[in-house]
């Protein structure tokens, strides 16, 4: 029996889960075609910003302030005190 694993609002379509003797999950049984998908929707993320989606605590930040900005919650950067 398929079971979809949610993040945020994309699903990923696992058909088993592979457990240890605990319990835990350590891996997942996918069919083919939801892999052929999974790497269609990794393909389209360019590889320069690929690092900001693995570094969780940057794109928090990152996504804080694009919502601060559409908000109007922006200041002007003055160069030259950097």
């Amino acid at each position: 029996m398929p079971v979809a694993a949610k993040q945020k609002e994309e699903h990923i379509k696992v058909k088993q889960f592979i457990t240890d003797t605990k319990g835990q999950k350590m891996a997942a049984v996918i069919d083919i075609e939801e892999l052929k998908r999974i790497e269609t929707v990794l393909n389209l993320i360019p590889p320069s910003e690929a690092w900001l989606y693995k570094n969780k605590k940057s794109l928090e930040s990152v996504q804080k302030g694009l919502k601060q900005a559409a908000k109007g919650n922006i200041r002007k950067l003055n160069l030259d005190e950097l």
